[in-house]
C-alpha cells in the first residue's frame, strides 16, 4: 500500500473525525452501531502509511474521543486541585489514553509487511484487544471508553460477551471493520475473503447463540429488594455530615417498607456511614440495628471501616440477631484517590482538605449469606473489571450488587459510563447485576444484560425491585479473559510471519509491454 502524501490535509482531519464519530456511540447519544464503522478511518491510515506517521494518526484519533469521555473527571479535578494542577492532570489523562490508540495504529502499520492478507485481517482486531487489555492492567488500570461498552443496549450482541467476554465483543467489532476495509480495497479477495467472512459469521453466530443453549437456573422464590438513593452531596459528606446522611437513609428505608411491606433486603450505596472495628467486628450504628430489627429486614450497605490494620472501603450485611458481621473489603482501589504508594508525600505536596490514597485493599472474595441465598457485592470502580467480578459468580453468587457514590461527578456522563458497564458484567457472569448509587444512576440488569430498572440523576428516593435471581452458566465466567491470551498468540504469530516474509502488501509493479524477441 503506497504512503499518503505528507502534506495532505486529510491525514489530519480523517483521524480526528473518526475519533469524533465514535463519541456518538457513547452517552448521551448511545448510537452503539456507529462503533462498527467509526474505526475505518483509523484502520485505513494505519495500513496506508509508515509506522511513525500511523502512530501520530492514532494519537489524533484518540484526542477528541478521550477528551470527551473523561471530561467528567474535571468536576473533581477542578473542585479539589488548583487550576494549574487540574489542567495538567487532565492533559496527562487524555494524552496517556490517546497513546494507546497511537500504539495500536503503530502495530497495525508494522503488520503491513504480512504476506498473508487473511492473517493481517485477524491480526488487526487482535492488536486492538491487546491495547485495550494493556490499559486495564496494573495500578492505573482504567477501562472507561472500551469499545464493547458501546453495545450495552443490544442484548443479542451481549451474548458475545457471555461467551468471549467484553474483549471478545471488541474483537468482533474491529474484525468486522477489518474485513470490510480490506475487502473494499481488494487486499482481501477470493478464497481469503470467503474464509474471513465465514470466520466472522461463525464467531458472531456461535458466540451470540451459545448462551441460549445453556440451562437457566431459577430461584425458588423472588427476592424483594429496595434501592435507597439518598442523593447526599459531596460537601455534606466531606463536612462530616454522616449523621444527617444516616437519618436520611433511615427515613427512606421506612418509606420503602411502606411502599412494599414484603421487602426483605434494603440496599444502600457506598460509604453511607463510618464505623470503627471492635473485638467482635465493626461497631454497628444502633439506629440501623434498631431499624433492621423493627422492620425485620436486612440492610446491605457501604461503610468506611476503620480497623487496627487501617482504613477499608467496605460493604456490610446487617441482619437482625446476627452475631458475626458479614463484611466485604474492596480490593480494586481507585488509583491516587484511594490508593497511592507514597500517600504521605502525595498529601503533603497537594495540601488538600481531604486525605487521599489512605485505603487498604481487601483480599477475600466475600459472599453474603441472605437467608441461605449467596449474594455478591463489589464497590464502585471494581465493576469496570469483568475478570475480577467473575470470581464472585464462580463461587456461587446468585446476584451481584454494586454500591457506588458517583455524586463527585455531578450530572455528567460519568454516571452513564459507570451504569452501562453493569450490563456487560451481567452478560459475562450470567447473573443479574444491580447497582445502587447515592446520587444515581441506580440500575438493574437481568442475567442477559437486559435493563430492569433505571433511576435518574441527582434525585432522592426509594425504588422497589423484585429480583427473580435467574442465572445461567457462561463460558466467560469460567474461562475469564482467555481472548486477550489468544490475541497475544495471534499477534506474536503475525509478528514472526512478518519477519520471515518482509514484504509490503502492495501489488507488484506492472511489467512494461515489449515484444518477445525471436
Amino acid at each position: 500500500m503506497p504512503d499518503i502524501k505528507r502534506n495532505s490535509l486529510i491525514i489530519y482531519l480523517a483521524p480526528l473525525l473518526g475519533g469524533t464519530a465514535l463519541i456518538l456511540a457513547f452517552p448521551p447519544f448511545e448510537q452503539g452501531w456507529l462503533a462498527w464503522f467509526a474505526l475505518l478511518p483509523l484502520l485505513w491510515f494505519s495500513l496506508q502509511t509508515e509506522p511513525r506517521r500511523a502512530f501520530c494518526r492514532g494519537f489524533l484519533f484518540g484526542l477528541p474521543l478521550h477528551l470527551y469521555l473523561n471530561l467528567y473527571l474535571s468536576k473533581v479535578l477542578f473542585g479539589y486541585l488548583s487550576p494549574t494542577l487540574a489542567v495538567i492532570t487532565m492533559i496527562l489523562i487524555v494524552v496517556i489514553l490517546s497513546f494507546f490508540y497511537a500504539l495500536f495504529a503503530l502495530a497495525a502499520s508494522l503488520n503491513r509487511r504480512l504476506g498473508n492478507p487473511f492473517l493481517l485481517t485477524v491480526a488487526i482486531p487482535a492488536l486492538w484487544v491487546l491495547t485495550e487489555y494493556l490499559r486495564s492492567l496494573g495500578f492505573i488500570g482504567y477501562t472507561v471508553g472500551f469499545l464493547a461498552h458501546t453495545q450495552w443496549r443490544y442484548p443479542a450482541l451481549l451474548g458475545l460477551a457471555s461467551t468471549f467476554g467484553s474483549a471478545g465483543l471488541s474483537f468482533m467489532i474491529v474484525f468486522f471493520q477489518s474485513v470490510l476495509l480490506l475487502g473494499l480495497k481488494r487486499t482481501l479477495r477470493g478464497k481469503n475473503l470467503s474464509v474471513a467472512i465465514a470466520l466472522f459469521l461463525a464467531l458472531l453466530l456461535g458466540g451470540a447463540l451459545a448462551p441460549a443453549l445453556t440451562p437457566v437456573e431459577k430461584a425458588e422464590a423472588p427476592l424483594h429488594t429496595a434501592l435507597i438513593q439518598g442523593c447526599s452531596d459531596p460537601d455534606e459528606i466531606l463536612s462530616r455530615g454522616k449523621g444527617i446522611i444516616l437519618k436520611r437513609y433511615l427515613a427512606l428505608t421506612r418509606e420503602a417498607l411502606e411502599k412494599e411491606p414484603r421487602t426483605e433486603l434494603v440496599l444502600w450505596p457506598e460509604t453511607v456511614v463510618t464505623l470503627r472495628s471492635g473485638e467482635e467486628g465493626p461497631l454497628q450504628r444502633w439506629e440501623m440495628v434498631s431499624l433492621a430489627e423493627e422492620l425485620e429486614i436486612e440492610i446491605l450497605y457501604g461503610a468506611q471501616l476503620y480497623t487496627q490494620e487501617g482504613l477499608y472501603n467496605a460493604m456490610i450485611l446487617l441482619a437482625p440477631g446476627q452475631r458475626e458481621p458479614q463484611i466485604y473489603r474492596k480490593q480494586r482501589l481507585v488509583p491516587f484517590v484511594e490508593s497511592f504508594p507514597l500517600e504521605d508525600l502525595l498529601n503533603r505536596w497537594l495540601d488538600l482538605d481531604i486525605i487521599i490514597g489512605s485505603y487498604r485493599a481487601g483480599d477475600e472474595y466475600t459472599l453474603f449469606d441472605h437467608q441461605g441465598i449467596p449474594l455478591a457485592g463489589v464497590i464502585c470502580f471494581e465493576s469496570y473489571f469483568g475478570d475480577y467480578t467473575r470470581h464472585f459468580a464462580r463461587r456461587g453468587g446468585q446476584h451481584l450488587f454494586i454500591a457506588t457514590n458517583d455524586a463527585w461527578f455531578g450530572e455528567t456522563i460519568g454516571l452513564e459510563l459507570h451504569a452501562q458497564v453493569a450490563s456487560l458484567r451481567a452478560a459475562e457472569l450470567g447473573t443479574g447485576v444491580t447497582q445502587v448509587a447515592n446520587s444515581g444512576i441506580s440500575v438493574s440488569f437481568d442475567y442477559r444484560g437486559r435493563e430492569l430498572l433505571r433511576t435518574g440523576k441527582a434525585e432522592r428516593g426509594c425504588y422497589i425491585l423484585t429480583l427473580d435471581l435467574a442465572r445461567r452458566p457462561t463460558l466467560y465466567r469460567y474461562g475469564g479473559d482467555f481472548v486477550p491470551l489468544l490475541c497475544l498468540l495471534l499477534a506474536a504469530g503475525a509478528f514472526f510471519a512478518a519477519l520471515w516474509r518482509p514484504k509490503n502488501l502492495s501489488p507488484p509493479p506492472a511489467a512494461s509491454p515489449h515484444r518477445r524477441s525471436r
